[in-house]
């Protein structure tokens, strides 16, 4: 595409082979499994502490 404004002296155009969209949706999947993990982290804390202080 050498017309091409971001075409070099051979015409051919050099961009980063990444998916704006695509990247955008794996970071908020990302995002929320961490924040899921957590949540399942420190329930499992909470239910712990309560285990051990039945024994009390």
């Amino acid at each position: 595409m050498p017309t091409h404004p971001a075409a070099n002296e051979e015409g051919y155009i050099f961009k980063a082979p990444v998916n704006v969209d695509e990247e955008m949706v794996d970071m908020m999947e990302a995002s929320r499994q961490y924040q899921n993990n957590v949540e399942v982290i420190s329930t499992l804390r909470a239910l712990t502490m309560r285990t051990l202080n039945i024994g009390k």
